[in-house]
């Protein structure tokens, strides 16, 4: 399946079935700053990321579908993979993943789509860090923002404020390392955890384009450019969870 058709049904049903999960699950949510979300596409959602639940969260409160850029490792499952495909959802592929990304974010937000994406990969989701850390985001993100060829495309930072959770051991490490061993992360012994929301506050930032950071995005500086926007970002939502 295209992944272009595959999101049709997703969009219909996607914030409603995410706000019914979450309201079976019982979990208190508040929403601070709602009016800072962009009411006009493109966009790109960063968000920090500690649980499964996070794509839910985003996806019921916010009230918009949002195609999430996935681990490597949730394409490798057969099963996960048709079921993450048809919700919208695009994992990474093992080898050579960055141009199929490139092309499915762009096609996705020249429809109009908004892509969610966790910078800071599946690291909090194994070793997870206190509710106001966050972990080392990587680049890949902004690369990827700026070599879309998506006019006016805007980020919009969110933090997701864990206030009460309670977590579980999950699925063996050693289950995850048979289905994606080149992933170091699960080279070590013990159990993937399962982090549970009860009581958690998304506080949004403040959306901005990447217009000016795409204009210098070229020869020697795109390095920096990219450094300077992951910053930017990384600072933008640990401030938002320390809020």
């Amino acid at each position: 399946m295209n992944l272009l058709e595959s999101i049709v049904p997703f969009d219909r049903h996607a914030t409603a079935l995410a706000q019914d999960l979450l309201g079976v699950l019982g979990i208190k949510v508040t929403v601070q700053n709602l009016k800072c979300l962009p009411q006009s596409s493109p966009l790109m959602i960063v968000a920090n990321h500690r649980s499964f639940l996070d794509p839910l969260l985003l996806t019921s409160c916010l009230n918009i579908p949002i195609n999430f850029v996935c681990h490597r490792y949730m394409g490798n499952v057969p099963v996960l993979r048709e079921i993450l495909q048809t919700c919208g959802g695009f994992p990474l592929s093992n080898e050579d993943w960055y141009p199929d990304l490139l092309r499915h974010a762009t096609d996705l937000l020249d429809r109009g789509k908004t892509i969610g994406i966790f910078p800071e990969g599946a690291s909090p989701m194994l070793n997870t860090p206190a509710p106001q850390d966050l972990r080392t985001f990587y680049r890949g993100f902004a690369h990827l923002a700026l070599q879309t060829s998506v006019p006016d495309l805007q980020i919009l930072p969110v933090a997701i404020c864990s206030q009460s959770e309670w977590q579980c051991p999950a699925v063996p490490l050693s289950l995850l390392r048979q289905i994606d061993p080149l992933e170091p992360l699960f080279r070590s012994s013990g159990w993937h955890p399962a982090v549970l929301y009860q009581e958690v506050v998304l506080r949004i930032g403040q959306p901005f384009t990447i217009q000016p950071y795409r204009d210098r995005y070229h020869g020697r500086q795109a390095g920096m450019v990219v450094k300077d926007m992951t910053n930017l970002l990384s600072t933008q939502i640990s401030e938002l969870l320390a809020a």
